[in-house]
């Protein structure tokens, strides 16, 4: 006969989306589903029960979309301040102790020499990655830097002092490798 029940510990577990909700509802009105248990929700398959459970995953839908919104704003309150909010780039690290984008002792004496050299015209895209394969820096997997992970590292404002949140300019408020300088000359 197939699954006739869930077991869940609660209700916003099954759905925080209203399709995934609606889904769960359909298929305890065609009696698909009969049962439904959960230790901290109390569900009967009812008029009334699925009605009180159609409430418990509007309420998960708001919290998830009001936690989204919160997160946004204070991604945007960071950015605003001069803190990248995000994952380090190439070069830095995220300092967990003091959330702080911090230098990465290891790679950023190669980055930085990198791009200075590809602004003196001494490297192409690919043999800057090479390069820097040859020095250390590899990308997350452990490998070579894909050339498109290389170009990005030539066009971030990130390594002289500034990056994009949202498509707008922010200044940081962590240590530059490069001048705006030699970030022009590489454009």
């Amino acid at each position: 006969k197939g699954v006739t029940g869930i077991v869940s510990w609660h209700p916003d577990r099954l759905a925080r989306n209203s399709v995934d909700g609606g889904r769960v509802i359909y298929l305890l009105d065609q009696g698909i589903i009969q049962h439904l248990k959960f230790p901290t929700f109390w569900f009967e398959n009812t008029p009334q029960g699925r009605f009180f459970l159609s409430m418990a995953f509007s309420q998960a839908k708001y919290y998830v979309d009001s936690l989204s919104e919160n997160v946004a704003r204070g991604m945007s309150q960071k950015a605003k301040r001069g803190e990248f909010p995000g994952k380090a780039n190439f070069g830095y690290l995220n300092d967990r102790n003091t959330k702080k984008v911090v230098i990465n002792p290891e790679t950023a004496p190669a980055i930085k020499m990198a791009l200075i050299r590809f602004s003196k015209n001494e490297f192409s895209v690919n043999t800057l990655a090479e390069w820097l394969h040859r020095h250390g820096v590899v990308n997350h997997s452990g490998n070579k830097l894909w050339l498109s992970q290389t170009h990005r590292l030539l066009t971030n404002p990130f390594y002289y002092g500034a990056f994009y949140w949202k498509g707008e300019l922010y200044p940081v408020n962590h240590e530059p490798l490069i001048t705006k300088k030699i970030y022009d000359k590489n454009q």
